[in-house]
């Protein structure tokens, strides 16, 4: 004859098996969560940082300024949207190499050492001649130049933003150790200030 359970046996049994079960599903999450805490945050942004210095570095590692890897480049010009006859003053611009092909009338160029300066000249293309491998291009809308096109690096894209100022700061020396040491300083009092633990 079998032995049958009783309804408030079966419902204490049943009971027993979930609690069983819950306790085992608890420990399975207890042992995949992953702990966060300040520590791993905190060195989480040191590996940012890290890359962050990295990719600062290009420029200085890479000729003309880490544009082939990065296919721009940020350099101080004077941009054409000033009178000739006035003060004029450097922004620092966004540029990419000059693809012959794809350059039409109307486009920027930047020309180096216009005026007998040592800077580049952003200055709009008039009329290209490409038989006599020379530009015709104006600074100010009224006097034009013949440049040759051997002459010519980079092609205008836009004024750089203040993170595109940093980024050009940074990539000459100077401006690098001086952008490095604020960021090991800043990590190194976060680290002091918040992560490390008293001994007592």
């Amino acid at each position: 004859m079998a032995n049958y359970l009783s309804t408030e046996e079966l419902l204490a049994q049943l009971a027993s098996q979930k609690v069983t079960s819950d306790l085992h599903i608890q420990k399975k999450v207890r042992k995949f969560n992953i702990k966060i805490n300040k520590k791993t945050i905190f060195w989480i942004f040191v590996g940012l940082a890290i890359l962050h210095t990295m990719f600062i570095a290009f420029p200085l590692i890479l000729p003309n300024r880490g544009i082939g890897l990065l296919g721009t480049a940020n350099v101080l010009a004077v941009p054409n949207n000033q009178e000739l006859d006035e003060e004029l003053s450097t922004r620092i611009v966004i540029v990419k190499r000059l693809k012959l092909d794809d350059l039409k009338v109307g486009d920027n160029i930047l020309i180096y050492g216009r005026f007998g300066t040592d800077i580049y000249w952003v200055e709009e293309v008039v009329e290209i001649r490409e038989s006599l491998n020379e530009l015709q291009t104006t600074f100010d809308g009224f006097i034009s130049n013949t440049t040759s096109i051997d002459d010519i690096d980079f092609v205008y894209i836009k004024d750089a933003s203040f993170l595109g100022t940093i980024y050009y700061v940074s990539s000459n020396l100077r401006g690098f150790l001086v952008m490095a040491s604020v960021q090991g300083l800043i990590l190194s009092i976060i680290y002091v200030f918040y992560i490390k633990e008293n001994k007592k």
